[in-house]
């Protein structure tokens, strides 16, 4: 079963689109048929703008389940992430910041219990520079070189390093694509 929460980052600054690409998937992915709240402050969206339709439902995101809250702050957006996470089946993303006062262990830790305690997922997105949490997984994620045919595009594909995980062994690397139509990862190896 996915982990009750997650975090994802970015292996360096130019591949933030990367780790938002997987969060994403993983939301896709660990929500099946549920809720995908997704929660961030106004100002993460000023550098590549605000997500686009048609370009969330080419990727896999069925628009009917998708519900964002633009937050005036980074504490406005996680208080929205724990307070969606009380709703049954719910799949929970926040993107996180970097800003003068980080994220701290008793930030993740709340939202760790929430979800536990409500049998929902969350998924954080650290454009910070994460530090102690209590999330059962952390992921360093990049992009990896797209296998399409001829001049098509192909699937969205991420190198993907596991430097955490509290349900066995860390360490590991991994080259997956983003099938959007089963959402599901694939092993591009």
């Amino acid at each position: 079963a996915p982990a009750p929460l997650t975090e994802i980052m970015p292996a360096s600054p130019g591949d933030h689109a990367a780790a938002l690409g997987f969060a994403l998937s993983w939301a896709i992915a660990a929500a099946k048929d549920a809720v995908i709240f997704w929660a961030a402050a106004e100002r993460d969206f000023f550098e590549d703008g605000l997500p686009d339709a048609e370009g969330l439902g080419q990727f896999g995101v069925s628009l009917d389940r998708l519900l964002m809250a633009r937050t005036n702050s980074q504490m406005d957006a996680l208080w929205a992430a724990e307070e969606a996470l009380k709703t049954p089946e719910t799949v929970a993303l926040c993107a996180i910041s970097a800003s003068k006062k980080p994220l701290n262990l008793t930030a993740t830790r709340r939202l760790l219990l929430t979800a536990e305690r409500h049998r929902t997922r969350c998924i954080l997105l650290r454009l910070d520079a994460a530090g102690a949490s209590a999330a059962w997984s952390r992921w360093r994620i990049s992009a990896a070189p797209s296998a399409g045919e001829g001049r098509e595009l192909g699937a969205p594909s991420f190198a993907a390093h596991l430097l955490r995980s509290r349900a066995g062994p860390s360490g590991q690397s991994f080259n997956l694509n983003w099938d959007s139509v089963n959402h599901a990862f694939l092993s591009a190896d």
